[in-house]
């Protein structure tokens, strides 16, 4: 059997297989928790999984009803050190984009301030040195700064969710379960 058949066969099994699976659905399992707590390795999972739900639907956070207490607590306390280092960084690319982008300028102002640097091989090694900081600038402010600005909303997506418990993780897989056996039975 060929991998392109190999990966269809797979990938029709899990649609079966988790049929009433949500899309905007994140579920936090018993392990993403300790002593009632959630771990960091928990906290990475709920960011993964929610990065794939659209800022446009409202996520559901599925944890374990044993750890419901003092989850949102705990959220927030995680997101918004998170937060913090994010509203750092945007400002560090802005002071580092506005910096480059002042040096390319100067430099490529030089040679009409200065005759050394009309010289040919000085005057192009100038150009493009300028040109370097300028894109540096452009890259930092557009690109980096986008990628932040899409962090930050996800963090803060995760922190306008809605929380939803379940007592045991089989309850999950059960719900999955009934949806394919009741297939099953309507097909005979």
């Amino acid at each position: 059997m060929s991998k392109r058949k190999e990966f269809r066969e797979i990938e029709k099994q899990l649609n079966d297989k988790f049929i009433n699976l949500k899309e905007n659905e994140v579920i936090l399992r018993e392990h993403d928790f300790e002593n009632g707590k959630l771990t960091k390795s928990g906290y990475i999972n709920l960011k993964q999984q929610s990065y794939y739900v659209s800022v446009h639907e409202d996520i559901i956070i599925r944890i374990p009803k044993v750890n419901v207490a003092d989850f949102k607590d705990q959220l927030e306390y995680m997101a918004t050190k998170e937060l913090v280092r994010i509203k750092t960084d945007m400002r560090d690319a802005n002071i580092f984009a506005l910096t480059f982008f002042i040096l390319g300028i100067i430099l490529l102002s030089l040679p009409a301030l200065i005759d050394f640097f009309k010289t040919q091989i000085v005057n192009e090694i100038l150009l493009i040195t300028s040109w370097f900081f300028v894109w540096a600038a452009v890259e930092k402010r557009f690109f980096e700064m986008s990628r932040l600005k899409n962090h930050r909303k996800n963090l803060l997506h995760i922190l306008t969710s809605q929380i939803s418990t379940y007592h045991h993780e089989q309850d999950i897989i059960d719900e999955t379960i009934l949806i394919n056996e009741g297939d099953d039975d309507n097909g005979q």
